[in-house]
């Protein structure tokens, strides 16, 4: 039997990149972040840090920037605090 030595659980390997986008949360009125940013992405996630106070589960839209004006649907998979900056870091499962 062949033991796992990998202790990343991640399917998809996610990059560092501080990517402007637009934050839109579906349940308060299309409430909107346009000064979040990506802290690192994936194909089929990202870490973002927001002014905006999620929740694990709710579900947003990500803009990226004019040229992509179309909301990528992703769910908050995790939130914390940045005790830095005192903003919201999350985690989103674009689906």
């Amino acid at each position: 039997m062949q033991e796992n030595t990998s202790h990343n659980r991640r399917l998809w390997e996610r990059r560092s990149a501080a990517i402007p986008i637009s934050l839109v949360l579906e349940s308060d009125h299309f409430e909107a972040d346009d000064s979040a940013i990506t802290v690192d992405i994936s194909l089929h996630g990202a870490k973002l840090r927001t002014k905006l106070l999620l929740v694990s589960g709710e579900r947003v839209g990500v803009v990226l920037n004019e040229e992509f004006p179309n909301a990528i649907p992703a769910l908050v998979a995790w939130v914390r605090t940045d005790e830095s900056s005192h903003l919201t870091l999350a985690g989103l499962d674009f689906y």
